[in-house]
């Protein structure tokens, strides 16, 4: 009996009839439903979202203040180890600071009487100075001209102070004369027993201006912003109440070039993820554009909490806490079918189509709308452009 010769055409055959039983059992085989390819895709998300900006900042504060003398001006730069403020304690009085002013128009007074009609040119320079910034500094407050208050104040003791050290170097000889600066000194040193600088620790931007969140909104501890604590803030509730015991907050030295806004959507429909990059303008300050990069999620519900951290020069919102910002981000990730989006065991995911019922592959949903999902897979390498996917 000879042997049975196989052919060409008998491959041909077996392959055709494979073909149909695969057709005819397919949904035994491999599941019911459809299959879309996978392929890259980009999309924009821009929405508006409630904010909170927290900033670095160091807080200078003191216990039993009674009064504040201000050196720094408002909104300039200070570096480390400058003095920003004067503290005077519980037992300061005002009796001495009268004492002490008495004292010195008693100097002021004698030094007349000791020159007499002999003209001291330079005395008169002193004097003129110290009038001109007297009256610059009572017009500024009659409103009759614009300028900064606490700058005009400096301005005007350090003339008084100048006319003192040249009145006393030039006249030191009399005895009743020495004797009122000897009292002058003495009520100083009183004076200065009582008062306390306030000196940063690093350089930044001064402000006076507090609104209470100074101690719990800061970067140490912006990881226990939750999102109810976000919701109070922005209804204008207190996180902590100052105890009587508490020091008092007087002044913050603000890193212009680090600070977080906290942001929050309650849509249900947005999903930042870490290490992702957004552009963003706080509503009123449309004229400003910063960027930054997400440093952390937190989801409850709907409702859904991003903190994005900024290295744009803060500008005029050092003085911003809360307020709405419009935000959006260019998304890249891969583009499915919305049916295609699954969840099992509380994940979300999609269905590989690389075995009969497909592998399940976790996955983050970047945007989504009634007919495709943008999505970034959550483990790397498994899911690519030109994969396929099953779609229910």
């Amino acid at each position: 009996m000879g042997k049975l010769r196989v052919t060409g055409r008998f491959y041909v055959f077996l392959t055709l009839v494979t073909v149909i039983i695969l057709f005819i059992f397919r949904d035994s085989l491999f599941g019911s439903g459809a299959m879309a390819r996978v392929v890259e895709a980009t999309a924009s998300d821009i929405r508006s979202v409630d904010a909170v900006i927290v900033r670095d900042e160091e807080l200078l504060s003191s216990k039993q203040v009674s009064r504040l003398e201000y050196i720094a001006d408002e909104g300039t730069l200070v570096a480390a180890g400058d003095p920003v403020a004067y503290v005077y304690s519980l037992e300061y009085s005002e009796k001495l600071i009268r004492e002490l002013n008495t004292v010195r128009k008693n100097i002021q007074s004698y030094h007349n009487i000791l020159l007499g009609n002999e003209i001291d040119a330079s005395l008169e320079v002193y004097d003129l100075t110290v009038k001109q910034k007297a009256l610059d500094l009572k017009n500024l407050i009659a409103k009759n001209t614009s300028g900064n208050f606490i700058s005009l104040v400096t301005q005007l003791e350090e003339a008084m102070a100048e006319r003192r050290a040249y009145m006393s170097a030039t006249m030191r000889s009399d005895t009743k004369l020495i004797k009122y600066y000897d009292e002058e000194k003495q009520k100083i040193s009183a004076i200065d027993a009582w008062r306390n600088a306030l000196v940063t620790r690093e350089e930044g931007v001064v402000s006076f201006y507090l609104d209470g969140y100074e101690n719990d909104l800061t970067i140490d501890n912006i990881g226990e912003l939750t999102i109810d604590k976000m919701r109070k803030v922005l209804s204008g509730e207190l996180l902590s109440q100052p105890s009587a015991r508490d020091e008092v907050n007087v002044a913050r030295i603000i890193n212009q070039n680090h600070w977080y806004l906290v942001v929050m959507s309650e849509d249900g429909s947005w999903n930042p993820v870490n290490g992702q990059n957004y552009s963003f303008q706080m509503i009123g300050f449309e004229d400003l554009l910063y960027t930054g990069v997400v440093r952390n999620v937190q989801k409850m519900g709907a409702t859904v909490m991003a903190q994005i951290e900024i290295t744009d020069p803060i500008g005029p919102l050092m003085y911003q806490r809360t307020g709405k910002a419009a935000i959006g981000a260019n998304l890249t990730g891969l583009s499915v079918p919305a049916k295609a989006i699954i969840k099992q065991n509380g994940q979300t995911g999609v269905l590989l189509y690389d075995v009969p019922g497909g592998t399940f592959i976790p996955v983050e949903v970047l945007s989504e709308d009634k007919d495709n999902a943008l999505i970034m897979p959550l483990v790397e390498g498994v899911l690519t452009s030109n994969s396929w996917v099953l779609v229910q």
